[in-house]
């Protein structure tokens, strides 16, 4: 819907549905390109101790590179989610033999399976953050180099951990309250649901470009 606003539309359950898999698909690939660019710039730490500049100057540029401008996209797709979920309810309603579908159900299935996804991808991804100081420790160590990874490190993988359970929470909650209301003939958007979303998301964003501005080579 981002870019397909001059085609008509209706306040059909599973356009609704296709829109939040959508978002989440852009949220996920946004703070995998931010935990990304975290590793890369351990990485470039690594490097710059090893006496590798080219390299530690190549980590450094891709840690700038995918963690700022995704930052700042996180902003303005959150902004895009909320635009396109007004011009969808702008069109006509449907009857309520359209809402009463198993095609409905098994789309809020596969919308609940997309919040699960992006959860648990979050969740690995933050688990691989907080690791990967052990593992350049241990590498460290093999190599007798050593290297000053910095206290502002640490925690990052913590809030990605946080904003994947935060999806597996409101996902589960979404998913229960889009079944009773399809079961009852009836279907609105769970704005509070996405307005709770959108601040944890925005606040987690703005605490890791805090941490990162902390970090930055």
């Amino acid at each position: 819907m981002m870019f397909l606003k001059y085609l008509p539309t209706v306040q059909e359950p599973r356009l609704y549905m296709a829109l939040e898999r959508t978002y989440l698909g852009y949220f996920k690939l946004l703070f995998l390109s931010i935990g990304t660019g975290l590793i890369s710039a351990r990485l470039a730490i690594l490097f710059k101790a090893l006496h590798y500049a080219a390299l530690g100057h190549f980590f450094t540029e891709l840690f700038y590179w995918l963690s700022w401008p995704a930052i700042a996209l996180i902003f303005v797709v959150t902004f895009r989610f909320m635009s396109d979920l007004e011009y969808i309810q702008e069109g006509s309603p449907v009857a309520e033999k359209e809402i009463i579908d198993p095609r409905v159900y098994m789309a809020a299935e596969r919308t609940f399976l997309a919040w699960v996804r992006t959860g648990i991808g979050l969740i690995a991804f933050g688990f691989v953050i907080e690791k990967f100081d052990f593992f350049l420790e241990q590498l460290s160590i093999m190599l007798h180099t050593r290297l000053v990874m910095g206290a502002g490190f640490s925690g990052m993988g913590i809030v990605f951990i946080l904003l994947g359970v935060t999806n597996l929470v409101i996902g589960g909650i979404n998913f229960i309250r889009t079944v009773k209301k399809v079961d009852e003939g009836t279907y609105h958007v769970h704005k509070f649901l996405y307005g709770l979303y959108g601040v944890i998301l925005l606040s987690i964003t703005i605490v890791l470009a805090a941490m990162i501005i902390h970090v930055s080579p």
